[in-house]
């Protein structure tokens, strides 16, 4: 699903992030969601917030404790779908670090599409070691990221 992503902007001192996605209406995946009328799966939509708060949970980690950790989704304490997704989309998707931790981090998502408001939440994100087979995929993660982030 990172290949939705188009930009990010992480802010490691405020613990904030943001960042932009875009999802077409022809994805065969959604054809049956509801024909006729495409909407974004719910759980989609959640997937894509925990995306933009996982990469700051993993820089902040970074920054705060020396370490290289990944983010993965480890539980959805709250998601309140506000208003349905039409497709195709352009999403504004944001997250706020309320709590790291070694282990986990506690994160605020929102995703808003043409500024209404359409997700918010709250994720809580497991902080795990990175093994030597993973290599490549963070190699991957590293160069998607550059290219996606609004810094210069």
């Amino acid at each position: 699903m990172f290949e939705f992503i188009q930009s990010i902007s992480i802010n490691v001192e405020e613990r904030k992030s943001s960042g932009e996605a875009y999802v077409p209406d022809d994805i065969p995946l959604f054809q049956d969601h509801f024909p006729g009328v495409p909407i974004l799966p719910g759980t989609f939509l959640i997937e894509l917030a925990a995306q933009v708060a996982g990469l700051l949970a993993e820089e902040v980690s970074k920054k705060q404790f020396g370490m290289e950790k990944r983010a993965l989704l480890g539980m959805i304490r709250q998601a309140k779908l506000l208003e349905p997704v039409h497709l195709p989309a352009t999403l504004t998707i944001m997250s706020n670090l309320k709590r790291l931790e070694l282990s986990n981090a506690l994160l605020t998502v929102q995703a808003s599409q043409n500024d209404c408001k359409k997700l918010q939440g709250e994720v809580v994100m497991m902080m795990i070691d990175a093994s030597p087979e993973w290599e490549k995929a963070i190699e991957v993660r590293n160069h998607r990221l550059k290219c996606w982030s609004s810094e210069p």
